[in-house]
């Protein structure tokens, strides 16, 4: 298998599951050439949590940045110190369920050639550890050319995440959006979707921590600022293209209205 890696970790006080994620991250069957973990000024220990994981791993590296200042700019920071043909990102709070979720997106890089984005089904689960998502069948995931499929929010239940991308790739895109602490994932991935093609191994590959991540709002705030994200979008298609996915989208979110109906009755 050809190419390296790198596993970037951006954390603000999540003391208490760094040590999981990271030997989650070394239990895999392909190991990471590197793995840095960014600190986004924690106040609750961190620190001592990293300087105890590099000196038990080799390949785990650290920065500390000295005052908070975001998601965003914790991942660029990242970002700007890898020197792997690859990278991906997992937050300090998740880890991966599945010891192979590495080699396998590594393996579908090499399988698809080409400037291709791999990525695995996302576990998500509660603080507690209970799964509340099965995996569904590999056709169900969103592969290829996926970019209508994200402005429309098709499948969101299934959105891509820690997926294994080449380092120049990233770097092109931008990186994550600075002025942004919601939904700068999902801005990125439309960027990216705009010229690469996106494929899932089917497998499990990231525990998600429901409701601990580093970007949690309320609802209200989620659903402006993707609509916000998604009309910024929009503009930059030509009108039969822009006519097509509002009608789409039109479309979907009526089912969806149909569906919570038909539930709360």
């Amino acid at each position: 298998m050809s190419g390296t890696l790198t596993v970037v970790i951006p954390n603000y006080n999540k003391a208490g599951y760094l040590e999981k994620c990271v030997e989650s991250i070394e239990g895999q069957t392909c190991k990471p050439e590197a793995v840095i973990i960014v600190d986004d000024g924690s106040t609750d220990g961190s620190q001592g949590v990293i300087d105890r994981l590099t000196k038990r791993y080799p390949n785990v590296r650290a920065f500390y940045k000295p005052k908070n200042s975001g998601v965003s700019n914790t991942r660029n920071t990242g970002l700007s110190l890898v020197n792997t043909e690859y990278v991906t990102f997992i937050d300090a709070d998740d880890h991966y369920l599945n010891k192979e979720k590495l080699e396998l997106e590594m393996k579908l890089q090499q399988e698809k050639g080409g400037d291709v984005i791999a990525y695995s089904v996302t576990g998500f689960i509660t603080s507690e550890g209970k799964h509340l998502t099965k995996k569904k069948d590999r056709s169900y995931y969103l592969c290829g050319n996926v970019y209508d499929d994200l402005l429309i929010t098709r499948k969101w239940d299934s959105i891509m995440r820690d997926y294994v991308v080449k380092t120049e790739t990233l770097r092109a895109a931008g990186g994550y959006n600075e002025d942004r602490s919601l939904f700068e994932d999902y801005e990125l991935l439309l960027i990216l979707a705009r010229d690469h093609e996106f494929y899932c191994t089917g497998e499990y590959g990231t525990a998600y921590t429901e409701g601990g991540g580093l970007s949690l709002k309320n609802k209200d705030s989620q659903t402006m600022i993707q609509e916000e994200i998604i009309l910024s979008e929009l503009k930059r298609l030509d009108d039969k293209h822009r006519r097509r996915i509002l009608r789409k989208r039109k479309l979907l979110l009526f089912k969806r209205k149909v569906r919570s109906a038909i539930w709360k009755s």
